[in-house]
């Protein structure tokens, strides 16, 4: 799901690695690109009691790791279905931050996402859909960084076995993106997407992904 959160989490026992490079910093023209690594792993029991995922995000990469944070998520099932699943959850961000990150607010949001199928001719197309609302949701003014409380939300399709393509936005910016599942290496995904792909809020940023996950590393 490119540019909005999940309410999906990790399993119990998975973990994942991700590095992202963004072009240009903060979206601001003229800046120079800007690199983030992140790596979590997942917790508990979503079905029956409730999932967690925690995350280290590490924003500062010049010295690698001179600036982050820690991200916490709590999740569970709302409804299961044989073709139609639904999770809740509420997650935080920036926690016990450390360097530049330490001058920002903690982050929350809550959130509500589903995943369903669409039976074609010779595949079968997972849908995701994602709703929420997030402390920061929603930029403030064009051309500024200043966020505030807003609604968020968005929908994926796998397109083909490997490929997906999905959008998102808030109330005043659109995102689009796709997704790779790299052929022959479980778990290695590529994303590349667009934020504020109209450039409504002149904070327009290209943004590449790679993420690499691994099952059941402490059990699952």
């Amino acid at each position: 799901m490119f540019g909005a959160d999940a309410a999906f989490l990790l399993p119990k026992g998975n973990m994942y690695f991700a590095g992202t490079l963004t072009d240009p910093r903060g979206g601001i023209p003229g800046g120079d690109m800007d690199g983030s690594l992140a790596f979590g792993a997942g917790f508990g029991n979503p079905i029956d009691a409730v999932g967690v995922q925690v995350d280290v995000n590490i924003t500062g990469t010049d010295p690698l790791g001179d600036s982050g944070g820690l991200g916490l998520k709590l999740g569970r099932a709302l409804v299961l279905q044989p073709n139609h699943v639904i999770f809740g959850s509420v997650a935080a961000s920036n926690l016990a931050p450390w360097g530049d990150a330490a001058a920002g607010d903690t982050r929350w949001n809550v959130t509500v996402s589903g995943m369903t199928q669409i039976d074609g001719p010779t595949l079968i197309h997972p849908v995701m859909w994602t709703v929420g609302y997030g402390s920061d949701a929603v930029l403030v003014t064009p051309g500024s960084s200043t966020t505030e409380e807003g609604f968020f939300a968005g929908v994926g399709i796998g397109v083909t076995k490997y490929l997906g393509v999905a959008v998102s936005g808030t109330e005043n910016q659109l995102n689009a993106g796709i997704g790779l599942k790299v052929p022959g290496v479980e778990g290695l995904n590529v994303s590349f997407g667009v934020n504020d792909i109209t450039d409504n809020m002149e904070r327009k940023q290209k943004v590449l992904s790679v993420s690499y996950s691994i099952n059941n590393v402490f059990g699952g």
